[in-house]
């Protein structure tokens, strides 16, 4: 297992990007597209005519980002490529299950050593080469590349069985509107549609078309009868006969493993490092997709060499088919793979593989009936129902012993029936290899937090320890102050019903701030344990470090948990939801990060596959009509793709869809980047001319004028004209800012909003309406020159951005546009309990200190979270809370992102310090020993 730092190879013809060399290759073979650009560009000719020479060339790192015509290696446009990757690599390396490598072996080169990274580089451990896992077989075609073959060779266009490209589209748009058949004959009968000269005219002539297109494995149905434990009138127990409709679990693998658009797929097992010490020791372990934990390894080891593990990842959800009443019920299993018997892969290979059941994803009463327990149980572990409130911990579940124990339930109730609450239920999973059941069950963020823990605990009991209870609760959720991505509740929470995780996921953002100086400090802390263990939950990248802290934030809340009890709130903690949070480390660490198993993937396909197929059917023997209608929505989703890797330009490219208003849609400065921060402004100002007079009284800017000369100033910045009060700029309503991606939020970058708009006065009939005013709150760096010296938030302050406005030559030239903004004091004081920053407005001579900024000095948005002291002002509203409050809190929780800089890093620095010093105590002490 040879240590490398991770690099990503990226396509120069689209984003495509493959974490080896090769899995590039097989990139530019599989997309047609990408290929005949390549042999377009670089080579001149065509691919049937340069393939063969292509591939004999050697393989040379490329001189630049760009290459000369004629260039005949494989290599050309692949980015992070440099000669060291032709080097071979050191030795192997044995690594521990404890997230720690020992030390490379001595005397080899090593890729890179401590000195040479920085503390976030990454390097990646091989699965060991010589047991050849996810071992490429013979080349083969894949599906795409098979039917593209057949219709060459036919002499038909890419879209057969329909006539053209406009006919194929018409008839998606038919299959996937939602129009019933016979609306579909009424439209096809239409004189306006006899001119599009359509090859079908009638439903049952377009859906044999339909029916022509090639569709993935098909449907079966196996009746079978059951045995009831009623009798009838000849005292005979009743039987009923039952279908049960089911694909080839092997040929759906099949299905997915060798479709193109999947083919970045992993089929092997890594360890990735963060950190690397003076003695070549590899340490605190990455976990994210699941090839990086430790399931998919060890189970690798159990396979014989040249295998390719393939991890399976069932998820159930019983569903109500009917809007309303009705015994209408599905119980659909949807099947995924992590990855990829002899099986075609999407990167052009066979390979052999093992499927095995890596993952099962079920809500709380599912889980139990797969594990075969009580529903007062954990499906994961022993713990006894009356023992679920408490933090210790308690022996795994084991496959073998719980079928032992069925198995001798048939005749009698053993002992060990009952000790784990069994219940009988003979397992689907008891004959699958490799499998431990108990161990597959996942984190349900959706249900187990958001609707769980926090939806139907944290908040009755928190709003039950609060002084005014309902009212004050929902007089402060009224005055929040507002932000892009965040959803206001105008009506407060206590009169909704019922409740989506949306809305819990909006109200977490804001939750702990509504409860500061109402409640006892212990119910502050407990609530703000929970919370930083969702956020942590939620990170689709960990450590060990990071799994520490999350274990630390799931301790906090039980040490500050007893206050529900003193205050006769609650009796006792057996619940499932809240023991269950105990395992979510133990599960990061075996199959990876919990964002692959959230079921809100689950819940959004019981609409996509089960309730819209109900719908379509005329509930008549409706589970035949659906899998007929679920077959012919995938042949043209299917087809879809494959016409978009097909067809060179088949997809155009899409534009913003983020529901930003329409001036921002054609922005400059936008780049797709990664890595880099770049901030963005409509490309034609929608105020063009403002006067400063104007600006500063609709934009609440008094000393924009002042401030505007001391920018120039500072910056040597000389006006050949003199700035007056009729002088006009142009202003934006919005700045866009795009942040480098962060591993621990997402693999995008992402994209951030701040308004400065002023208030406007509409009419609609006859009446006069003011839309508030818009100015947003952002972090901005207090000096360009310096750089955070222990985690981001150093160096930044908040400020309030009044005006973003563009400096007219006539006044001066400076490349960026620039923000009036009111600042913040310094983020120097935390709030124990909260860990929020509490920052108050800045003053200079009793005046509000204000100054000019380039937009590039802004940083993010951010949230300030008014201090409502022990009873809020009821004059405050959402709209002007930022004028009527004078102290706030930063809000660490408003995004995934905020807390990740606001309350992770810092934590883990601090943890780090903590360490530091624990380590530099031993020495002395060893020391002093010796003496």
């Amino acid at each position: 297992m040879a240590p490398h730092k991770e690099e990503l190879f990226t396509c120069l013809y689209c984003p495509a990007a493959r974490p080896t060399r090769q899995g590039l290759r097989s990139h530019l073979h599989q997309s047609v597209a990408c290929s005949k650009r390549y042999y377009a560009e670089f080579l001149g000719g065509d691919s049937s005519d340069s393939e063969s020479q292509a591939e004999s060339e050697p393989d040379e790192p490329p001189s630049s980002p760009t290459h000369s015509a004629g260039a005949l290696d494989w290599d050309v446009g692949l980015q992070g490529y440099t000669e060291e990757d032709s080097v071979h690599p050191p030795a192997p390396v044995v690594i521990a299950g404890s997230g720690a490598a020992p030390a490379l072996a001595a005397g080899k080169r090593q890729r890179a050593t401590v000195e040479e990274v920085d503390e976030d580089d990454r390097w990646t451990c091989d699965y060991p080469e010589k047991r050849e896992a996810g071992k490429q077989g013979a080349p083969c075609k894949s599906q795409y590349q098979q039917r593209l073959d057949e219709q060459t060779a036919a002499g038909r266009e890419p879209w057969y069985p329909f006539a053209s490209k406009a006919e194929w589209e018409f008839g998606r748009w038919l299959m996937t509107c939602g129009v019933s058949q016979s609306k579909i004959e009424e439209l096809l009968k239409l004189d306006a549609i006899k001119p599009m000269n359509l090859s079908f005219h009638n439903t049952r002539a377009f859906l044999q078309r339909i029916d022509a297109i090639p569709a993935g494995p098909e449907w079966i149905c196996h009746p079978f009868q059951l045995t009831g434990d009623e009798k009838d009138d000849k005292e005979e127990f009743k039987h009923e006969i039952v279908e049960l409709w089911y694909r080839d679990p092997v040929e759906c693998v099949r299905e997915l493993l060798g479709n193109p658009m999947l083919a970045n797929q992993g089929y092997e097992p890594c360890r990735v490092f963060r950190a690397m010490d003076n003695a070549g020791n590899l340490l605190n372990q990455e976990y994210s997709e699941m090839w990086t934990a430790d399931w998919w390894w060890e189970t690798q080891d159990k396979l014989p060499d040249g295998a390719t593990l393939c991890p399976i990842i069932l998820a159930s959800d019983k569903t109500q088919l009917t809007r309303f009443s009705g015994d209408k019920q599905a119980w659909p299993v949807y099947l995924t793979i992590e990855t990829g018997v002899n099986m075609n892969c999407a990167d052009g290979f066979v390979r052999h593989i093992f499927l095995i059941l890596a993952a099962y994803i079920a809500d709380y009463p599912e889980q139990c009936l797969v594990a075969c327990c009580r529903e007062n149980s954990c499906p994961r572990c022993l713990c006894g129902p009356k023992q679920r409130g408490d933090t210790l911990r308690y022996p795994w579940r084991d496959p073998e012993a719980t079928l032992s124990a069925l198995d001798a339930q048939a005749n009698e109730h053993p002992a060990e029936f009952l000790s784990q609450n069994l219940r009988p239920v003979l397992p689907f999973w008891s004959d699958l290899p490799h499998c431990d059941i108990f161990t597959c069950f996942t984190p349900d963020l959706l249900h187990e937090i958001h609707n769980g823990v926090f939806g139907d605990h944290i908040v009755s009991w928190s709003s039950a320890a609060t002084d005014g209870v309902g009212p004050e609760i929902d007089q402060r959720f009224r005055s929040m102050t507002p932000h892009p991505s965040l959803r206001h509740f105008n009506k407060g929470i206590t009169l909704t019903s019922q409740w989506t995780g949306t809305e819990h996921k909006n109200m977490e953002k804001v939750y702990l701030g509504v409860l500061a100086n109402a409640t006892d400090p212990r119910v502050i802390r407990a609530v703000r344990g929970i919370f930083d263990f969702t956020c942590y939950a939620h990170f689709e990248t960990h450590t060990t470090e990071s799994l520490a802290l999350m274990d630390l934030a799931w301790a906090a809340f039980h040490d500050n948990k007893a206050i529900f009890l003193e205050l006769e709130i609650r009796k006792h903690f057996d619940i499932n939801k809240l023991h269950k949070l105990k395992h979510y480390t133990d599960s990061i660490r075996s199959r990876g990060t919990c964002g692959q198993f959230n079921t809100e993937h689950t819940e959004r396909l019981h609409i996509d596959f089960a309730k819209l197929g109900y719908r379509a059917s005329n509930r008549r023997a409706y589970i035949k009509q659906m899998a007929v209608w679920l077959r012919r929505q995938e042949a043209i989703q299917k087809f879809h793709h494959y016409l978009e890797w097909a067809v060179p330009g088949y997809v155009k490219e899409e534009s913003d869809e983020d529901g930003s208003d329409s001036d921002d849609s054609d922005e400059v400065g936008l780049q797709q980047t990664p890595d880099a921060v770049v901030h963005s402004v409509a490309k034609t100002p929608p105020y063009s001319s403002l006067t400063a007079t104007s600006i500063a009284a609709d934009f609440h800017a008094p000393h924009f004028l002042l401030k505007l000369a001391a920018f120039l100033d500072s910056r040597s910045i000389r006006s050949p004209h003199e700035l007056s009060a009729s002088s006009t700029f142009p202003v934006y309503k919005r700045l866009s800012i795009t942040l480098p991606r962060i591993l621990e939020v997402g693999s995008r970058p992402i994209r951030d909003k701040v308004r400065a708009v002023p208030a406007k006065i509409t009419a609609s009939k006859g009446v006069q309406a003011v839309k508030p005013a818009q100015f947003d709150t952002v972090l901005a760096r207090t000096d360009s020159e310096l750089t955070p010296a222990d985690f981001p938030s150093a160096n930044l302050r908040a400020c309030r951005v009044r005006v973003i406005f563009q400096l007219p030559v006539k006044y001066g030239r400076f490349s960026h546009p620039l923000a009036y903004v009111d600042w913040f004091r310094p983020l120097t004081q935390i709030v124990d309990d909260l860990g929020m920053y509490k920052v108050t407005l800045a003053t200079r001579n009793n005046q509000q200190h204000s100054s000019v900024i380039p937009i590039s000095a802004i940083v993010r948005s951010c949230q300030l979270i008014p201090i409502f002291g022990n009873k809020i002002d009821p004059t405050w509203t959402s709209a002007l809370v930022l004028d009527q409050s004078k102290a706030f809190y930063l809000n660490p929780y408003l995004r995934h992102l905020d807390f990740h800089h606001l309350r992770y890093l810092p934590d883990l620095a601090a943890a780090r310090k903590k360490e530091d010093d624990r380590r530099v105590r031993m020495r002395a002490l060893g020391r002093a020993g010796r003496r």
